[in-house]
């Protein structure tokens, strides 16, 4: 049985938790039940830090995958299921709500990121903090620049003008999160360390099943929450 770090999974679910914190308030404000502003404040920042809980998190993964001995071909079996649950959301979004269609998100990315990052873990501890470095700070300088008129680069980290969407995760600079946490897992290196039990306690029971079915978790959720407020909706719940 292949070796694994209940405290991955325990933040991971901790992620998840948040995730679906984060997206009640979001269906709240889209249905209109609640007014809220996710473009600023609060709000924005919890976003990004369930973000880059998520993203870090997907590079600790690269690394221990690469540490076990996962073959290139399991990976890239992994990155085609990602890539077709990606089509799958992109295709669903575009039926319903329809405006803000999920054309690039974050299944869209870690589907890229998984793929590209697999190569990033041979590369030495201090090159892949320099890389991530450089790669949020050419996020920073990608937003300073005129929007284009074509999508093509929108995967990159340039949109069109007039772009919107529900979720949006580019290569620049989200994969210099990934990065962080391949440099994160090669400096903690945690086959080294001497493995310690997880507290026995209903909390990190519940949080180490969301992290290990965070995928199922991440797909299913939104249905049921929508579903739920729409249901209070029409028996009158609704303000």
């Amino acid at each position: 049985m292949k070796k694994r770090f209940w405290e991955v999974d325990v933040t991971r679910g901790l992620a998840v938790a948040l995730m679906i914190a984060y997206h009640f308030f979001f269906d709240l404000n889209y249905l209109g039940f609640i007014q809220i502003d996710f473009s600023t404040g609060f709000f924005l920042v919890f976003q990004r830090v369930i973000a880059f809980m998520f993203l870090s998190l997907v590079g600790v993964s690269l690394l221990l995958s690469k540490i076990r001995g996962v073959p290139l071909s399991k990976n890239l079996q992994r990155v085609l299921a990602l890539a077709g649950i990606a089509l799958l959301i992109t295709l669903a979004t575009s039926i319903y709500p329809g405006k803000g269609a999920i054309v690039f998100g974050i299944i869209h990315f870690i589907a890229v990121a998984v793929l590209i990052g697999y190569f990033f873990t041979e590369l030495p501890a201090w090159l892949n903090l320099g890389l991530a470095a450089l790669v949020v700070a050419l996020g920073f300088w990608l937003s300073g620049l005129a929007r284009p008129d074509t999508p093509l680069f929108l995967w990159l980290g340039l949109p069109p003008a007039g772009f919107y969407t529900l979720d949006y995760y580019p290569l620049i600079p989200w994969f210099g999160i990934v990065l962080l946490g391949i440099f994160m897992a090669q400096t903690m290196n945690p086959f080294t360390r001497i493995p310690s039990p997880r507290p026995a306690h209903a909390l990190f029971d519940a949080l180490d099943f969301l992290g290990k079915n965070a995928l199922a978790v991440y797909l299913v959720h939104q249905p049921v929450l929508v579903g739920l407020l729409l249901l209070f909706r029409v028996i009158g719940l609704s303000p």
